[in-house]
């Protein structure tokens, strides 16, 4: 039996005092708020707020940032500079509340559409991917006082991949693997690191769109990830009531 510790990201219609009563009142140990939400976003949501919730409902909290304003690998400086001011502040936040995780999305290369078909030519980004994240990434993860882990979004290989594995090696950067993101696209770098997995986020799809679903809906197999020996944090990412309910039982079947 492991010791995975299980929570929730809120449903999408609950509010900060709603999501943490529900994750206690059925028995999850931790909240990941979603930064992109307007409920939990850095201009609406204060963390003497947060740190309330969290001694009153005996939780632990997990931050997700923004995805939607950051970009860390982007060509442009100017929106580089504004993904890490945004990031310092998540981080200051995280800090302050006591987070235990912040999970971070990379960022995207460009790809473009011609002539009725999809262009991606990923050559054209590999050494500017690599040294911004040498050069920009590494030292922020040294900075930022509270455990950030990278999910599984775009894949990482060549320029990325080789940046990765040195600020692995160099930095405390953990890993978050999303199970529906895997299902849709497996992306071995992280199964090869899955050491420095601390966070699961867990929902199912039909393996061609992120559906969110509960799990035993779609055709994830979480048989791949390795539960029985996981001890880090699992986030059901249904975003829905029932369907986080639904995942709970349904999970009950691969881990003690």
């Amino acid at each position: 039996m492991n010791s995975a510790k299980l929570g929730i990201q809120p449903d999408v219609r609950h509010k900060p005092k709603e999501a943490f009563e529900f994750a206690a009142n059925n028995g999850f140990s931790h909240v990941e708020i979603l930064m992109d939400h307007p409920y939990y976003s850095l201009k609406n949501l204060s963390y003497a707020e947060v740190i309330e919730l969290k001694w009153s409902y005996d939780l632990d909290l997990l931050i997700h940032a923004p995805a939607t304003s950051t970009n860390f690998i982007s060509l442009s400086d100017d929106m580089r500079k504004a993904s890490y001011e945004e990031m310092r502040k998540v981080c200051y936040f995280a800090d302050k509340c006591g987070a235990e995780v912040i999970t971070f999305h990379i960022g995207w290369n460009p790809a473009f559409i011609n002539n009725g078909e999809f262009y991606f030519d990923k050559s054209l980004f590999d050494k500017h991917n690599e040294k911004v994240l040498l050069n920009e990434l590494k030292p922020f993860i040294k900075s930022c006082p509270v455990k950030m882990a990278l999910e599984n979004t775009i894949m990482i290989e060549d320029g990325l991949e080789r940046a990765l594995n040195d600020i692995l090696e160099t930095t405390d950067l953990g890993l978050t693997v999303d199970v529906g993101h895997y299902n849709i696209r497996e992306n071995p770098f992280f199964m090869k690191n899955f050491d420095r997995v601390v966070n699961m986020h867990l929902h199912d799809n039909d393996g061609k769109a992120d559906l969110h679903l509960a799990l035993g809906r779609g055709n994830v197999d979480l048989k791949k990830f390795r539960l029985g020996e996981y001890a880090g944090f699992l986030t059901i990412e249904t975003r829905e009531e029932n369907a986080i309910l639904e995942s709970k039982e349904y999970l009950s079947k691969f881990v003690g």
